[in-house]
């Protein structure tokens, strides 16, 4: 029986951000209170049955653990705007550093958001009719955002009613554009296999890794999916238990090992005196001393727990630990790079699809980049190679600037968030003007903290 320490003793300091929750209340506004509290009690539902609360098992590691909701994508994220402002023990760190900057952005417009035209339906039908299509919605609202951040008049076009259409329309005295928005998903095809390829790998070593308290850094040089499942195992079974100090101890045509050891003592030092949320950023940090990037880090360990508040939806903490081990992983395969650079081709083409021919217009893509830099210099050699094969008769579409909005989001122990944004532009130099100045969705332009370069040329923070 896991313990229970009653929310009044736990130190909450609760969030007193008025931008998020100016955002977050009016959202609120388009769902019903019965109907927010049932789809509240289903998240919570479902994260009392993935959150795990025994240990290390390999069978987890090989399963691995996504603590998001997909279905109702938009109740999701507003579950987790609701935890930080409210519920802050239930917070889930790294899902909620993607969506919280872009609450604080609506919420600093809030007014010239309510006064797009057509803003009110857009939002019912995100949060009725459309829940699991969040990430794109959210997108098309800040792009027109955007727009009457510019000094635009934007008009949304509901959609169904006159066969393909843009998404809106903006305005400025005689002149008008049609707007077209695509958001690409946030994680490739190709990812998703190699992260359960690498879970299964590491499955396999978890228990040797556990007992020795182990942290290993590994650079595969060739694609996780074309190695056999036991591989790890099969280099590392005979040289973890007798190898005693830090540093490289495998180097091949195939794979770069670094070996180290957690601080079991510096992590049990600091659970004493502190709270550490069961995966949290603060934990993962513990384990691989270090600030680390989550989204290739896998991490074990035995240890105790104990919830905070009457619930169990994402409030298990640690309290003691005894064994634990850390695997980051990071593959520079050319093939690899390659696949996880996604071109934008297809939603180009989608868009200019939805444009009649008769109105200038422009398309804003959304992307996000946690693949790291080199995957995103792959990605912009597609990019480059799409425009230059694009081929539109202007008889068929005015197609003249398209904006490309590239995302990353992290968590770290000293701050729940940090957000970076990176805006490229392409012309096809029929209005070769700029018609916005401001170009940022999310990041405020004062507030920019690298300029001149994309974000992910700098190193984490």
């Amino acid at each position: 029986m896991i313990p229970r320490m009653p929310l009044s003793q736990f130190p909450v300091s609760t969030n007193q951000e008025i931008e998020i929750e100016n955002a977050y209340i009016w959202i609120r506004k388009f769902i019903s209170e019965e109907d927010w509290n049932g789809r509240k009690k289903k998240i919570e539902d479902h994260l009392s049955g993935i959150i795990k609360t025994s240990g290390f098992s390999s069978e987890q590691i090989n399963e691995g653990t996504l603590v998001a909701i997909q279905k109702d994508q938009i109740g999701w994220y507003l579950y987790l705007v609701h935890t930080y402002l409210y519920e802050p023990h239930k917070y889930e760190f790294y899902q909620g550093a993607r969506v919280i900057p872009i609450f604080h952005r609506l919420g600093t417009d809030l007014d010239l958001l309510k006064n797009i035209e057509g803003i009110n339906k857009k939002m019912r039908d995100l949060v009725r009719k459309r829940p699991s299509e969040a990430d794109a919605i959210l997108f098309e609202i800040l792009t027109a955002l955007l727009w009457t951040r510019n000094g635009w008049t934007v008009k949304i076009i509901a959609e169904g009613k006159s066969g393909k259409t843009p998404d809106f329309l903006v305005s400025k005295g005689m002149e008008q554009w049609q707007i077209e928005c695509k958001r690409q998903m946030k994680t490739s095809d190709y990812t998703y296999k190699e992260t359960n390829k690498r879970q299964i790998l590491i499955s396999q070593i978890s228990k040797i890794l556990l007992h020795y308290n182990v942290l290993l850094d590994i650079t595969f040089h060739v694609e996780l999916i074309s190695l056999p499942d036991t591989y790890l195992y099969d280099i590392l079974k005979d040289i973890i238990p007798k190898n005693k100090i830090s540093g490289r101890i495998i180097s091949n045509e195939k794979v770069d090992i670094d070996f180290s050891f957690v601080d079991i003592s510096a992590f049990q030092r600091h659970v004493k005196e502190f709270f550490v949320k069961n995966n949290s950023p603060q934990h993962f940090e513990l384990i691989a001393s270090k600030p680390i990037d989550h989204s290739s880090f896998t991490s074990g360990f035995i240890g105790n727990f104990f919830y905070v508040g009457e619930d169990n939806a994402n409030n298990l903490y640690i309290s003691d630990i005894r064994n634990a081990y850390g695997v980051h992983c990071y593959c520079d395969a050319s093939e690899a790079i390659f696949a996880k650079a996604r071109d934008v081709r297809n939603q180009i083409n989608d868009a200019i699809n939805q444009f009649s021919s008769d109105t200038n217009s422009i398309i804003h893509i959304g992307m996000e980049t946690f693949d790291g830099p080199e995957v995103e210099r792959a990605r912009l050699e597609k990019i480059i190679t799409t425009m230059e094969n694009i081929n539109i008769s202007k008889d068929q579409n005015r197609l003249c600037w398209i904006y490309y909005h590239y995302f990353q989001s992290y968590s770290r122990s000293y701050q729940n968030w940090f957000f970076d944004e990176t805006v490229s532009t392409a012309t096809s130099f029929i209005n070769p003007v700029p018609l916005l100045k401001k170009t940022f969705l999310v990041i405020p332009e004062d507030e920019l903290s690298i300029k001149d370069a994309s974000h992910w040329e700098r190193d984490l923070p």
